[in-house]
């Protein structure tokens, strides 16, 4: 049987009125029981400890025990003075304060969840809490644990190589908890919030503290919110920023040619029968970058287009368009002299797909200005990703370049629609997981996916989707065994393709007010209980619900600031005002307006 407070000698400990809160009342059970509060001494949320003995199984030896429990609800009740009065006083607008009702005889209860017990001077056992078989007894005294003892019992034994610093409880600031990094990187971890709650901060504070340990990492980044990274004085000259240029004879030509047709209109029936072969055909002309000169002067002089020899050829759509020119040229021409040059570069196996009669070479004569819009569309997206990469440099072709000790990737992917970022995403982290796989990329490798719902929808509707969806759910499945980790970050959590999200062992939830995506954390999140899932539209910008393998239990933090600013850090459109204002009236040349 469990009794009050009492130490193994079976004499009572002093009463400590500094940490006392409350007294157990009514019922209690192996995992909840009441507690009549002192007044204003707990908040929900807060950590309590009850102490008692317990009689070992089997024997009759008893064990001084730590009960430890969450305060899930607090009630406050004024017995004198019922409901009848209140509607009273409100037909007759009278303060309750001009009445002889008394207004302080209050009754204030909390519902405490039991969290777990640990023997009373066991506490060097990293904070594991072994499972209350028997409740607590009525009338024992509750109190308020050091902040040292709530640390180690909510972090555990973790070593300084594996806790970041990332919060403090909620409640008392004087708590800080650090989360396990070993089961972030490896077991993966989902960030949840809706826009404004704070999750781009959560995330820079979580990728600064892994940066702190060097450990690598490559962020996909479709608006700038990692951007700042880089100026953070403690990881200078560690983050390199990329641009993508999406590498179009990377994919398929079935995908290519949906590209096409979402840059463009849809296809002619002609078009997509001769694409795949074309393709192909202008897969093998690019050759290799020592033979592209020469060939860029044929095709310039081909088409008598100087701006080709000029610049070059490269793999993108502007290329494809004139090669498709030129083989429909020769074909319109029956110039048999330029199929014998174009055999020579793409192989007699192939040269089929290239060699048209005159009345086929007609109909593929809009081909070329479909791929030539498409070019000029996609070189726009491009354009606005090299500018908001600011410094970037080029994607590299060699992807397992992005992985190195200590390195922080940012791919920015800022410009492009969500089927091209997929596009992308899919090419870089298959390329990375491939590596690891094989034994050819000898780090490790944490990729961070911000608007994780693009690159892993629930359900696809694009051939870049589908592709993505199943590269994530395949790291998601198989990436703890060859050191590739992912963390995803979302707004929507309900449009994320639920195995790879079921796969997450971490969750960090922010304030999530849409009811689709707070039933669906609901549904997919195990460790986390009904009671915490009815805290989510409330949670308070920059608090955190944290479940799951990096804590010992789920806990509401606040999250502590990060170091970096995202470029899109919200400011008052006023001072932005303002600030353009000045800029444009410090340019020479500009019209003056009246202030």
């Amino acid at each position: 049987m469990a009794r009050s407070r009492p130490h193994p000698n079976g004499v009572e400990p002093a009463f400590d009125p500094a940490s006392y809160v409350g007294t157990l009342v009514g019922g209690s059970t192996s995992g909840q029981f009441r507690l009549a509060v002192a007044h204003e001494e707990i908040r929900e949320q807060d950590i309590i400890a009850v102490d008692a003995t317990l009689r070992r199984p089997g024997s009759e030896d008893t064990e001084a025990i730590r009960v430890w429990a969450k305060v899930q609800e607090i009630e406050r009740l004024n017995p004198l003075f019922p409901m009848e009065s209140a509607q009273e006083l409100a037909a007759t607008r009278t303060n309750p304060l001009d009445t002889v009702l008394s207004l302080s005889r209050e009754m204030v209860t909390a519902v405490c969840q039991v969290l777990g017990f640990e023997p009373i001077g066991g506490e060097g056992k990293g904070g594991k809490l072994g499972q209350l078989r028997y409740p607590p007894q009525p009338a024992t005294s509750a109190y308020r644990p050091t902040s040292d003892d709530i640390k180690r019992i909510v972090v555990g034994a973790l070593g300084r190589a594996e806790a970041l610093d990332v919060a403090t409880l909620a409640n008392r600031s004087d708590v800080d908890v650090s989360i396990n990094g070993h089961a972030v990187v490896t077991r993966h971890l989902a960030i949840l919030a809706m826009t404004g709650a704070g999750k781009s901060w959560a995330a820079r504070r979580i990728i600064e503290e892994l940066a702190r340990k060097n450990y690598p990492m490559v962020i996909f980044d479709p608006h700038g919110d990692y951007s700042g990274l880089a100026d953070v004085p403690a990881l200078d000259g560690r983050v390199r920023r990329y641009f993508a240029q999406f590498p179009v004879f990377e994919q398929d030509a079935e995908a290519v040619a949906r590209v096409v047709e979402s840059l463009s209109r849809e296809l002619a029936k002609t078009h997509r029968e001769k694409f795949d072969g074309l393709f192909e055909a202008a897969k093998r002309f690019l050759g290799s970058s020592a033979e592209r000169a020469e060939r860029g002067r044929w095709l310039s002089d081909y088409l008598n287009n100087p701006t080709i020899a000029k610049y070059g050829i490269e793999p993108n759509l502007f290329f494809f368009a004139d090669f498709v020119q030129a083989v429909v040229t020769a074909g319109k021409q029956e110039d048999t002299a330029a199929l014998s040059d174009l055999e020579e570069w793409i192989g007699a196996e192939r040269v089929a797909d290239v060699t048209f009669k005159k009345q086929v070479a007609g109909w593929l004569e809009g081909l070329p200005g479909n791929l030539r819009y498409a070019a000029i569309r996609l070189r726009s997206m491009e354009q606005i990703s090299r500018r908001s990469a600011a410094t970037a440099m080029p994607l590299p072709s060699d992807r397992t370049e992005l992985v190195d000790y200590g390195r922080i990737s940012v791919v920015s992917l800022a410009g492009y629609s969500s089927d091209f970022q997929a596009a992308i995403y899919s090419l870089v982290a298959e390329a990375i997981f491939e590596a690891r796989v094989s034994g050819d990329l000898n780090y490790p490798a944490l990729l961070v996916l911000e608007e994780a719902h693009n690159f892993a929808p629930g359900r696809a509707t694009t051939h870049a989707e589908t592709r993505s969806i199943e590269t994530t759910k395949q790291i998601a499945q198989e990436g703890r065994k060859f050191g590739v980790g992912l963390v995803l970050i979302s707004q929507r959590p309900s449009r994320i393709d639920e195995t790879t999200l079921s796969q997450c062992n971490s969750y960090l939830i922010m304030r999530l007010a849409n009811p689709a995506d707070q039933n669906f954390v609901r549904k997919v999140i195990e460790t986390l209980g009904e009671y915490e899932a009815n805290l989510l539209p409330d949670l308070d910008v920059g608090e955190a619900l944290l479940s799951g393998q990096f804590t010992n239990f789920p806990i509401l933090v606040r999250m502590k600031e990060p170091a970096s600013r995202g470029e899109r850090e919200e400011e008052s459109a006023f001072v932005s005002l303002q600030r353009a204002h000045a800029a444009a009236q410090s340019q020479p040349g500009q019209p003056q307006h009246r202030s």
